[in-house]
């Protein structure tokens, strides 16, 4: 069985009374997609928030490549190989493709003065890798939801990133556009990059993932492999009823 590359145990995050995660675990395995699934409110955010070291877990403990990792914000995060595209892509209108990519960390010359003509050809070479056909100078502003997300997902492979995690990324998206997003996702995990992916629709779940994680109320509920679960029983797991007991059926 392949190792995974990153590893969560017993994480729980206590906001005063607030338990919002109690205990959870997670594994994200090299070259496999991983559904995380859980109704609102079941702690799938604040559990990214720690992976990507916005906020700190109360306890437990994060491993990378079987070695304890501690991130105390994004820029660690960053670092160590884990980013994060989100619904709302984080990036700035007003700056260029190039400059959303390598925001943070862009090539420099002796002197750390931002060597432009490197950034610019790797901003083309990352696009060329995505299929897209876009010139890295255009300004953010100007790009369609969609294209949003191809420059997040350049940014993540311009620090060449071990883990990617996806927020709901279709959620604004068209049917064409999706199924390109789909496209792009095989090929980050063919490049054996671990995918978080994050949605609640049944139909992405089954057509892009290889694993699941399940979570509800701020509890690991199960894992396992997409081939060996159907969609009654994800639901379950979410709701911790039976969809007989959700929908009841009626007599005729």
């Amino acid at each position: 069985m392949t190792t995974p590359i990153l590893e969560l145990t017993g994480i729980s995050k206590t906001f005063g009374a607030t338990k919002a995660l109690d205990g959870a675990r997670l594994e994200l395995y090299p070259g496999e997609v991983t559904a995380l699934i859980g109704e609102n409110g079941a702690g799938k955010s604040t559990l990214v928030k720690i992976i990507t070291g916005i906020q700190p877990p109360t306890s437990g403990e994060m491993r990378l490549d079987g070695k304890p990792l501690r991130v105390r914000n994004p820029e660690e995060a960053f670092a160590a190989g884990i980013t994060a595209i989100y619904q709302e892509t984080v990036l700035f209108d007003e700056l260029s493709i190039a400059e959303n990519i390598f925001l943070g960390h862009e090539p420099r010359r002796a002197g750390g003065l931002i060597d432009w003509p490197t950034v610019f050809a790797r901003s083309r070479e990352l696009l060329a890798r995505l299929e897209i056909d876009l010139d890295p100078r255009t300004i953010l502003k100007n790009l369609s939801i969609a294209q949003r997300h191809i420059v997040g997902i350049a940014r993540a492979l311009s620090i060449d990133a071990r883990i990617v995690i996806m927020d709901e990324p279709t959620a604004a998206l068209s049917r064409h556009e999706i199924e390109d997003l789909y496209g792009i996702v095989r090929g980050l995990a063919a490049e054996g990059k671990a995918i978080l992916f994050i949605t609640h629709k049944f139909d992405e779940i089954f057509a892009i993932c290889d694993r699941y994680a399940v979570f509800r109320d701020g509890r690991f509920i199960g894992e396992g492999l997409i081939r060996d679960v159907d969609q009654d029983r994800l639901v379950s797991m979410m709701v911790g009823r039976s969809v007989e007991q959700i929908y009841p059926k009626r007599p005729v």
